[in-house]
């Protein structure tokens, strides 16, 4: 923990002032009063999106939060504060009651030696001096007001503001409370080790706020002060993230304008060797596209690939998607950003697959003398799945099949299975289907994608051979048998919903990373 002098030291910087010397700035005027009446109505709603992995985890699964949070006349006020990277991990709507008292704390996320953190109060409803923050000016500089409780053995709720003042100012000697003038629409930004609480004392009128906690990218966020590992979930809002000191996850998506229609189970068959385009050197075969009771889109779409061809630098974007070598060799390129300088490059052949998670910079190259063919799964869920251990992009090798053992006419080989940023898991595995065999009709509580091998099966009334497409979105009742006498072999990937967040879990919170390896 730093001293009072090196903390002085810290706070007196180029781009400091007042808020530096103070810990606050504002009110300053920021949204109209229809838009913050609309605010308020729309967090307020029983279908808010639930935060992420805890109680001030909305920002990653809000789409409105994540808006507000890259607002320019915030990002304008916070940039001389914070520099020029900036991420948002906090935000919530906060409610007081007529009466009610939030007592004197210092948000603990905020205590990483040396950390710039800035919290950004906006009053939405009934705002006024009477209903807003109250703040000790110049208690950033001094130790929390908890560990000045701890020493005294003075309970949280029996602190009031003459001794939190008085404790105030034994290191800091011009500290002073303020409860500042703010009115709806209006925003105060403070540092998050202020103390600071708040007093709802309207007689009859309930006081809606909004609360949003940015960071410089550089500053660790920690749910859990003294835990490493419980790391808030954050997203970039300017700038450049850094990946070793925070959580950075994908921004949600904004509601689809035009909702894909929902998919029914069906088939798609390939027809090899795929047609090319010898004069764009790349040319797409659409299977399907639409909604699920899982994800708000799933596509399909198979590509061939002219030699010495690739359809587009290294992008990235919000979807999360498989990529299945059918025919020939070719080179997945992956980077860090939309160049191919610095990309590195994987060479997959026919039976090769990737799995690629949001945001990571990815294209596909043809280095060799003949066309190569692949199967694309592409899908973006509703809310973020955020929290445990999440799939690394990988390329997986040929998966080696699923072998009978003689007694049973249905076998299967498990790859791997693991939570993703839009599933609560993403699994995979191969089957094989002797003569004779198969499974009942039945129903399965996530999306089925199968690509046959070899062999052939009958599903949906029809018969389905190598090259086919089986898609089964969640609740579609649906069985399988072998079709032929030879035994099938195919790949599934089951596509597993999201769990709604549970604030425990965020015990589990970490680092996923975005590193693809080869296995």
């Amino acid at each position: 923990m730093l001293d009072v002098a090196e903390r002085r030291a810290i706070a007196v910087s180029p781009t400091a002032g007042d808020f530096a010397r103070d810990g606050f700035l504002g009110p300053v005027p920021l949204f109209d009063p229809e838009r913050c009446d609309r605010l308020a109505a729309g967090l307020a709603s029983a279908n808010a999106p639930p935060p992420a992995v805890w109680l001030k985890g909305g920002a990653v699964t809000d789409w409105r939060l994540a808006n507000l949070g890259a607002d320019p006349r915030l990002l304008a006020l916070l940039t001389p504060i914070l520099g020029r990277d900036i991420i948002l991990w906090g935000a919530k709507l906060i409610i007081r009651k007529p009466g009610q008292v939030h007592l004197w704390h210092v948000d603990s996320e905020t205590s990483s030696p040396g950390g710039r953190f800035v919290s950004a109060w906006i009053g939405l409803r009934n705002t006024t001096g009477e209903s807003g923050l109250r703040m000790i000016a110049g208690s950033h500089l001094c130790r929390t007001v908890e560990q000045f409780q701890a020493e005294s053995g003075a309970p949280r709720d029996g602190t009031s503001s003459d001794t939190a003042l008085e404790w105030a100012r034994r290191e800091n000697p011009d500290a002073r409370i303020v409860e500042p003038e703010v009115g709806d629409g209006e925003v105060i930004l403070f540092d998050g080790r202020m103390w600071h609480g708040s007093h709802n004392r309207l007689s009859d009128k309930t006081r809606y706020a909004l609360l949003l906690q940015f960071a410089s990218a550089d500053s660790p966020v920690r749910i859990d002060p003294d835990d490493e590992q419980k790391r808030a979930p954050a997203i970039l809002v300017q700038g450049r993230p850094d990946a070793g000191a925070n959580w950075i996850v994908p921004p949600p998506l904004p509601p689809s304008q035009k909702p894909f229609a929902p998919l029914t189970s069906l088939i798609r068959e390939l027809n090899m060797p795929l047609a090319a385009d010898p004069e764009r050197g790349w040319k797409r075969h659409p299977l399907f596209l639409g909604a699920t009771p899982v994800l708000e889109s799933m596509s399909c779409h198979a590509a061939v690939l002219s030699p010495g061809h690739s359809p587009h630098p290294p992008h990235a974007h919000q979807d999360e998607e498989l990529l299945i070598v059918l025919d020939g060799e070719a080179d997945l390129l992956v980077a860090d950003r939309p160049s191919y300088e610095g990309a590195r490059a994987i060479r997959v052949k026919a039976g090769d697959f990737a799995y690629y998670h949001a945001l990571q910079h990815h294209t596909i190259r043809n280095p060799s003398s003949a066309p190569v063919s692949y199967l694309m799964f592409r899908w973006h869920g509703r809310v973020p799945a955020i929290g445990g251990q999440r799939l690394r992009a990988k390329v997986f090798r040929q998966p080696p099949p699923a072998e009978t053992d003689g007694a049973r006419a249905f076998k299967t080989r498990n790859l791997f299975g693991a939570p993703t940023r839009w599933l609560g898991k993403l699994h995979c595995h191969t089957s094989r289907l002797e003569v004779g065999g198969g499974y009942a009709a039945h129903v399965d509580p996530y999306d089925v994608a199968i690509l046959v091998l070899s062999g052939r099966v009958r599903t949906l009334g029809r018969e389905v051979g190598p090259g086919g497409v089986i898609y089964y979105p969640k609740g579609e009742r649906h069985g399988m048998r072998n079709a032929r006498d030879e035994p099938a072999r195919y790949i599934v990937f089951e596509f597993h919903p999201a769990a709604k967040a549970d604030p425990a879990s965020f015990a589990k919170a970490s680092n996923p990373g975005s590193v693809i390896s080869a296995g």
